[in-house]
């Protein structure tokens, strides 16, 4: 009996070396609900993105998350859609935040910010005194959103201009810019995280590397954002959707996940959660969504 005893307290000190220490927090990720009221189209299941949507929460809420972002395209189209998927999101007991998408504005921004309850399209928030979170607008200058005569759909026009000029395979009319005066935002709260020695995540709707989604999908400006972020140590991962079939790529130390869409796994689901550690992130993917450790080192 004694030595079974001391088996089975051998065997639990084992386990518990083999789980690592716990994570300091978890918190969950969702990309490309993108429902509508409407048929399948290829591999998009509109309708059963609520089915999905709804699984989704209720599995997060048996978790202890810290929050749940999600990185745009919440609906397809139609003024209605909201209406559908905002009750299911609200059941989610964790703090939530959105990223705009493309498919996010089938009205001019003002009422999409009040149906998202958003004060601001970018914004950052932290979490303990070590991360921080920063929320990027990609539809900051865009063709969507805007009244023909706003200042910054006249800019969207002109950077579109410039990349066809180009050929650049992202001069396209669904794709977004981020503006100047967002710009100069981002630099000063990394600047801030690099004087506070915390690590930044940031969440945006568009991939900035074609390696981890898509070259015809990238971020307008996708050039002068990773500039930027190439600057500040402090950047350890770029969070993003737009891109369905998902993608990664770690680029001058920075993570860039591409998470996949849930509109394309009506079967399986797409989500995940992310434990964050000192030194790793542990990205727990659900159904078609990949499960990865991203090591955080010294950039």
């Amino acid at each position: 009996m004694r030595m079974l005893l001391s088996l089975l307290l051998f065997v639990g000190y084992v386990s518990a070396q083999d789980r690592g220490p716990m994570p300091l927090y978890t918190f969950g990720v969702i990309a490309d609900v993108q429902y509508a009221d409407q048929p399948n189209v290829g591999a998009r299941h509109y309708r059963s993105s609520l089915q999905s949507l709804h699984a989704c929460v209720t599995a997060l809420n048996k978790q202890d998350l810290k929050f749940v972002v999600q990185l745009g395209d919440f609906i397809d189209k139609g003024k209605t859609s909201f209406d559908a998927v905002l009750p299911l999101w609200q059941r989610l007991r964790a703090r939530k935040f959105h990223v705009i998408g493309n498919h996010d504005l089938p009205f001019l921004r003002a009422q999409t910010m009040k149906k998202l309850g958003l004060e601001r399209s970018y914004y950052d928030f932290t979490v303990g005194e070590r991360w921080r979170f920063v929320v990027v607008d990609g539809m900051d200058i865009s063709l969507h959103g805007y009244t023909k005569d706003h200042a910054k759909r006249k800019q969207a026009i002109e950077m579109l201009k410039a990349l066809k000029a180009r050929k650049a395979p992202n001069a396209v009319r669904w794709n977004g810019g981020v503006g100047k005066q967002q710009m100069a935002w981002i630099e000063a709260v990394l600047k801030d995280a690099v004087e506070k020695q915390q690590r930044v995540v940031l969440f945006c709707h568009f991939p900035v590397h074609s390696e981890a989604g898509g070259a015809s999908l990238l971020l307008w400006n996708h050039q002068e954002m990773t500039k930027l972020m190439d600057r500040y140590p402090c950047v350890a991962g770029w969070f993003n959707g737009h891109h369905h079939a998902g993608g990664y790529a770690l680029v001058n130390g920075v993570h860039h996940i591409t998470f996949m869409g849930m509109v394309e796994a009506p079967k399986r689901n797409a989500y995940a959660t992310v434990d964050v550690y000192e030194s790793r992130l542990v990205v727990n993917g659900v159904g078609k969504q990949p499960s990865r450790t991203l090591k955080l080192g010294s950039r």
